[in-house]
């Protein structure tokens, strides 16, 4: 069955945002954001909090490539269209030889497969528009984490195809991996609750908890909302919110 949703009609100059994992974290801070900011959001996720007239909610399990692929992308009349991956999942945090496959294939579905199809059904979707892609990427796409093993191998896959969609010059994209950095975010939880034979970076990120080093959600959707504002400011297709000084 399609997962669609009908003819959206809005001004030319209405701004539309569709974003993946809007049922917490950095996902849902953007939303509720971009709302603020006057767009017309879409989010895609398995549960939902969000309530504003402007924000239609399709629940969907992105780990299921089956609702993936018949997904329907709104239809609008919009000029100006983004397009924001954000649903990820650390998994299971444990070493690479105590991998479950199912967990292997379901996170690389959530992390890599489904954002990579959406993508391609963005960019097919909105020919004409003004387009702005954005995947939401980690700093563990460059570093190799001990337990981490396919969330590490996954973003740094989705900074590569970030890369070759920008090489591509597709008529009217902008497209960028965003790195947030360390947010307090229900992932970060998960990564406290690992047991320290399990994960032997524990200590480390416990430090970042106990310390408030954590940057909250709202922080880090407002720091993504001005690479969104002022996209045509950066060269390099692969940023990192820290590197984002909200004045």
């Amino acid at each position: 069955m399609k997962l669609k949703i009908n003819t959206i009609d809005a001004d030319q100059g209405q701004k539309v945002a569709i974003i993946t994992g809007t049922g917490n974290g950095i996902g849902k801070a953007t939303a509720e954001l971009l709302l603020k900011k006057g767009y017309l959001v879409f989010g895609y996720s398995r549960t939902n909090k969000i309530n504003h007239p402007n924000f239609t909610f399709t629940p969907i399990d992105l780990s299921d490539l089956g609702q993936v692929n018949d997904l329907t992308l709104p239809i609008i009349s919009s000029n100006n269209v983004l397009l924001i991956n954000n649903a990820a999942t650390i998994g299971s945090i444990v070493p690479f030889d105590k991998k479950e496959t199912s967990d292997i294939i379901n996170e690389y579905n959530l992390n890599l497969v489904s954002p990579t199809i959406l993508c391609r059904k963005f960019i097919t979707t909105y020919t004409y528009q003004e387009k702005l892609l954005i995947n939401i990427g980690s700093g563990a796409a460059n570093s190799p984490i001990p337990s981490w093993s396919i969330y590490c191998a996954t973003k740094a896959a989705l900074d590569m195809l970030t890369q070759v969609i920008a090489e591509e010059n597709h008529k009217n994209l902008r497209v960028f991996s965003v790195h947030p950095g360390i947010v307090d975010t229900n992932m970060q939880k998960t990564i406290r609750g690992t047991e320290e034979h399990l994960f032997p970076l524990l200590s480390k990120f416990t430090a970042y908890h106990s310390k408030n080093e954590l940057e909250t959600t709202t922080i880090a959707a407002q720091k993504l909302h001005y690479i969104i504002q002022n996209s045509n400011e950066f060269i390099k297709n692969i940023l990192s919110i820290r590197d984002v000084n909200l004045k």
